[in-house]
């Protein structure tokens, strides 16, 4: 275990430092502080053996099926893929079991991840031979990260899917149908939607328990949010009344940009009473350098800043899941 793992164990705990070192002081019954905390973190000092051991136990999660996360939004090139590989990283990071799918014609998270699109779609192993072509899951889903998490590749043939799930009974469900399956195989299952709302963003909707809303800090790029909110009302109303909103998770910010800065504020102020807003995610050259290299930025670059908001958000997700299950209890 390294810092950076270390530090995404106690975000998952969703501690602080000082709370985090209180918790192992009475486990252990040692007497570490917050600074003991920060120097492991930042590889500063070895992280001792039975620290490490204590935590080689990933987070109990409450729900004994996975939790479907939609990554959601219809305005393109707001980092939403980026988003969907770098949380499911993330998560895998932290012992789930997780499965990403493409549910975007592009394949922008297929190519991220280094996996051929057409040799997928030649072998019959993708999102549209799951779709439309009753092909399992189980029997298209391919390693991914140095087999750390699953994916369903997916294809330009997807791209047939809207007008080919019009024709469909409940056409909108057909995802939600597939992916039931093999609920019980993962304890996550991320989808990267469309940049639209489109039949296959519905499905995604309807299939999902939650939506995570990458927001890039820039007017434009806001302005479609009320559009999506108004889409994910109306799927709760027409047979997915579960279905919550993760947070908005703002991306592509720079914080020297008076621009950046006044559209973060408007999203702060806009949504922030009735929705999380995430830590918003830096704009940074190790985002391309990252596909280029086939892997999550989250394994590229492991100790910077840039991903740790993807982290907060897998906290956030475990999180939710444990007080789930005490709120059960």
């Amino acid at each position: 275990m390294d810092g950076a793992e270390l530090r995404a164990a106690r975000e998952a705990r969703g501690e602080t430092q000082q709370t985090f070192a209180d918790w192992l002081n009475a486990k252990l019954g040692r007497k570490y502080d917050k600074g003991r905390i920060s120097r492991w973190e930042t590889g500063g000092e070895k992280i001792p053996q039975p620290v490490i051991e204590l935590l080689r136990d990933p987070p109990k999660r409450s729900r004994q099926t996975a939790t479907i996360i939609a990554v959601s939004n219809q305005k393109g090139g707001v980092g939403k893929t980026s988003a969907a590989v770098n949380v499911a990283s993330a998560l895998a990071g932290l012992g789930q079991r997780v499965l990403l799918v493409d549910a975007d014609p592009q394949a922008s998270a297929t190519v991220h991840l280094g996996v051929s699109q057409a040799a997928m779609a030649e072998a019959g192993r993708s999102t549209y031979h799951v779709v439309l072509k009753d092909q399992p899951v189980s029997a298209c889903v391919v390693p991914a990260a140095d087999g750390r998490f699953h994916l369903l590749p997916s294809s330009i043939l997807l791209s047939a899917a809207e007008t080919e799930l019009i024709a469909e009974p409940m056409g909108t469900l057909v995802l939600r149908e597939r992916l039931n399956a093999v609920r019980r195989d993962y304890d996550y299952i991320l989808i990267d939607c469309p940049p639209h709302l489109g039949m296959m963003t519905l499905n995604a909707l309807a299939a999902s328990d939650g939506v995570l809303i990458p927001v890039q800090t820039e007017m434009l790029a806001l302005m479609g949010v009320p559009l999506l909110l108004d889409t994910i009302s109306k799927v709760r109303r027409r047979g997915n009344p579960d279905l919550r909103i993760v947070g908005i998770l703002p991306t592509m910010y720079t914080q020297r940009h008076t621009q950046d800065r006044a559209t973060l504020a408007e999203i702060v102020g806009r949504f922030g009473q009735a929705i999380r807003i995430f830590q918003p995610v830096a704009r940074s050259t190790i985002f391309p350098q990252s596909v280029a290299a086939g892997a999550p930025t989250v394994d590229v670059a492991p100790d910077q800043a840039v991903v740790a908001p993807f982290r907060e958000v897998a906290a956030a997700l475990l999180r939710a899941d444990r007080e789930e299950v005490q709120h059960v209890a």
